[in-house]
């Protein structure tokens, strides 16, 4: 074998066994990994398909149906008595489908009143919300939007992004919609500059009312008045739990959660599938009885809407 042989053999293996994994950055530099997950037997078929932009894309079904006498943020929305005045708790656990063993974690030893918001990037996902949904979750779609800092902080191929036009933002949001199913609505994954844009935004919340979905905005500045909303039944992520995984720093978002929870009536808080966030979130929300608190589906706390 010649020494260019010997050469593109080891490579050629090394490229296939890298081509079997996806890396997505997120906040804090956190790096998620996707790994081929295996189908969950007597589930849902996903809905797949090549990201918009690459050659011969082809546009999927609307994960919604259209029609019907109820929104989807209400025909897939988790049952909650909302008679029950007691200050309400949304937690969500984000990017699930990117790494097997957290998001199989999330799925089966999270109480049913926590939302699981899916990433369009995973794979075989829709057996894996069909499961969701089973343990009685409900269920966001995690859009990944234009960070602030696009060196920093990569959303991924498919992003919506300020430089795309209205149909292109279209495009890419209907590509991401038909990658999971039941969905009530969507967070946004990063997004700080394209949630604040109004006009990158306005396709995104037209399209969202055509679906009949909610949205949660998700990013480190306040939203301005009047932003969220649009005729779209809105809520927003206040509270983020895990960006420091030590156990008193999560402790503080904890105890800072239940603050305005009490303060406001309601609070949205967000966190991502670690092990000892996963943990932490199933003994915190033990303590609500006693705590004069309710755990929430994130529909429960969206407001307005038409």
């Amino acid at each position: 074998m010649g020494f260019f042989a010997r050469l593109f053999v080891p490579l050629a293996a090394v490229l296939a066994a890298t081509a079997l994994w996806l890396v997505v950055e997120y906040e804090q530099n956190t790096v998620f990994a996707l790994n081929d997950l295996e189908e969950a037997p007597g589930t849902l078929t996903p809905a797949l398909g090549p990201i918009p932009g690459a050659p011969d894309a082809k546009q999927p079904p609307a994960a919604v149906p259209a029609g019907g006498e109820k929104p989807a943020r209400e025909r897939f929305a988790r049952a909650f008595d909302r008679n029950d005045s007691r200050p309400r708790i949304a937690v969500i656990i984000s990017g699930l489908g990117l790494t097997r063993e957290g998001t199989e974690r999330a799925i089966d030893e999270i109480p049913a009143e926590v939302t699981l918001a899916f990433s369009p990037y995973g794979e075989n996902l829709g057996p894996l919300v069909a499961r969701a949904r089973e343990r009685g979750h409900e269920i966001l779609l995690a859009v990944p939007m234009e960070p602030a800092d696009v060196k920093r902080r990569d959303a991924g191929p498919a992003a919506l992004s300020v430089n795309d036009s209205e149909a292109a933002t279209r495009q890419r949001f209907k590509w991401m919609l038909g990658r999971i199913h039941s969905q009530v609505g969507i967070v946004g994954d990063l997004g700080d500059r394209f949630a604040r844009d109004p006009v990158a935004m306005k396709p995104l919340f037209e399209e969202l009312a055509a679906h009949g979905l909610l949205y949660v905005d998700n990013r480190l500045e306040t939203p301005e008045p009047g932003m969220l909303g649009n005729g779209v039944a809105a809520a927003s992520v206040t509270v983020w739990l895990d960006r420091d995984l030590a156990g008193d720093s999560i402790d503080r978002e904890i105890a800072n959660a239940e603050t305005l929870a009490r303060r406001d009536g309601s609070v949205v808080v967000l966190a991502r599938p670690y092990p000892t966030t996963l943990a932490r979130v199933s003994a915190w929300l033990k303590t609500f009885d006693r705590s004069a608190l309710v755990a929430a589906p994130v529909s429960a706390v969206a407001k307005g809407g038409s």
